[in-house]
């Protein structure tokens, strides 16, 4: 976002300030979002088969390495990492990749697609409160009234109506998907504080978050002794988790929280658990409702009330 102060107009007004979005940031956080919603479908088809939720995590960030790895190769040359910056990265590859996966995936196996989603994604108020304190992010009271409307939509999806219901069998894995939206928003927060993305661009600076959060899940695997069984199934949901929302979503995350205030993603990140629920309805058979409906449009209402020009 690009804000000039102090223009005058030729009759010689009262100052004031010009505020414009940068759209292709904007552009690249939607299409990121709408990425992330399918990883929750995937997920969920891949535990309830009995791929193990570490196993799948790791497939997931092996093809996404490999892919930024081939692309940054052919089209920037450059691969590696200062020494200084490798403690950063293992931070990094801690928290957004092996932490926020494995809580991810073990939250599918013990509650529903579109409720893991809306908690994971509902990270926009830690993203807030994190950029607040290390970034010295100051929220105006748009982005306030975008994130309660956005909030409340995810509040219809995720009760649907009735409180009751979610709490008594489900509060340990909707736990978990809060700690994946903990980790998330730790990593988005610490990428920028830390300006491992100015230095090294979006695709490098995910690519070695990926090769270390990789290493993370292999070594649990041979330590925890994870039987580590593959098919054709298992390789073609691991290959796409890893190159449209890990890879290239991921990619395209670091780019927008570079360009943007870093609270905008965080909303912008509300159209993901409306992808979720769209894609459940279509490929899990799930029956949508009125509040399933009410709390999408809210959502993209909140989006929009947020990214509108002042």
């Amino acid at each position: 976002m690009e804000i000039h102060k102090n223009r005058k107009t030729p009759e010689g007004f009262r100052d004031f300030k010009i505020i414009t979005v940068n759209k292709k940031a904007i552009t690249a956080c939607i299409i990121a979002a709408i990425s992330w919603g399918t990883v929750f479908i995937f997920g969920q088809i891949a535990v309830k088969d009995g791929y193990h939720p570490v196993v799948i995590s790791f497939l997931r960030f092996i093809f996404a390495s490999l892919f930024l790895g081939l692309y940054q190769f052919f089209t920037e040359k450059r691969i590696f990492l200062s020494l200084r910056d490798i403690l950063q990265f293992l931070v990094l590859g801690g928290t957004g990749i092996f932490g926020m996966n494995v809580f991810i995936f073990y939250s599918l196996k013990m509650t529903d697609s579109t409720i893991t989603s809306l908690l994971m994604n509902a990270n926009g108020f830690i993203i807030a409160i994190l950029s607040f304190f290390f970034l010295k992010e100051k929220i105006n009271i748009v982005e306030i009234i975008g994130l309660i409307i956005g909030f409340t939509g995810c509040y219809f999806i995720f009760f649907q109506g009735k409180v009751g219901n979610i709490f008594p069998s489900q509060v340990f894995g909707n736990t978990l998907a809060v700690l994946a939206a903990f980790c998330w928003a730790f990593y988005s927060v610490w990428g920028k504080k830390t300006k491992l993305i100015e230095k090294y661009g979006a695709v490098l600076s995910t690519l070695w978050a990926s090769v270390f959060g990789s290493v993370m899940l292999g070594f649990l695997i041979m330590m925890a002794k994870i039987p580590f069984n593959l098919d054709a199934k298992c390789i073609f949901i691991g290959f796409y988790l890893g190159i449209i929302p890990a890879g290239i979503g991921f990619t395209l995350w670091f780019y927008s929280i570079n360009k943007l205030k870093t609270i905008i993603p965080g909303i912008i990140q509300f159209l993901a658990p409306l992808t979720t629920a769209v894609l459940a309805v279509v490929w899990l058979n799930q029956v949508i409702s009125f509040s399933t409906v009410f709390g999408g449009i809210l959502i993209v209402t909140g989006v929009l009330f947020s990214l509108r020009k002042r």
